[in-house]
């Protein structure tokens, strides 16, 4: 039993740790997000939590609505799942859940979403800014490859800009850098 919860404050500690390393990647290279007139300063990584399901199910009927309620008992089945609340200061703007599940090579993003209002703030950069903290947690996992769990057919397009391709097994994934 101690041995879970050890595992379990190690997890957390590295979740807490990327979402941090996300942060001071952003405030560090501003420079793209700022010709955009977005301040990275106001950028917030932070666990899903019910404020922010409060927030998410306030987004337009356009939203996919995933059973974003359902996090709360996947994180608690679920360790090593990394859970993700975009912030543009006090606006949700996107949320992620992605997990390794029992895998030793990659982290799958399982569900990722962003607001779908076409004038908040990171419009077009929720993805990227998601997968700069998960990059981060999968490196502290040792990981070396993100998938995209189920892409949907229209999101494909846009996950190969961001720099997945297909591999041998159909799978979209991208190399985690530094892994």
């Amino acid at each position: 039993m101690t041995r879970l919860r050890t595992s379990d404050l190690k997890h957390q500690m590295f979740r807490s740790t990327a979402m941090q390393l996300a942060k001071e990647f952003l405030m560090g290279d501003s420079g793209t997000l700022a010709e955009k007139g977005i301040d990275v300063e106001l950028i917030k990584y932070e666990p899903i939590t019910q404020d922010a399901l409060d927030q998410c199910y306030l987004w337009s009927s356009e939203a996919q609505l995933y059973p974003w309620e359902d996090v709360f008992r996947w994180k608690n089945r679920d360790g090593k799942a990394f859970d993700l609340s975009l912030w543009y200061d006090h606006e949700l703007c996107g949320l992620c859940f992605a997990t390794p599940k029992s895998s030793t090579l990659s982290i799958k993003v399982i569900l990722l979403e962003g607001k779908p209002d076409t004038t908040h703030p990171l419009k077009g950069e929720v993805a990227g800014l998601t997968l700069i903290a998960i990059s981060r947690y999968a490196r502290m996992m040792k990981l070396s490859k993100i998938e995209i769990f189920e892409p949907a057919p229209g999101a494909i397009d846009w996950y190969q800009h961001l720099g997945f391709d297909f591999d041998d097994q159909r799978r979209l994934v991208i190399a985690v850098d530094g892994a």
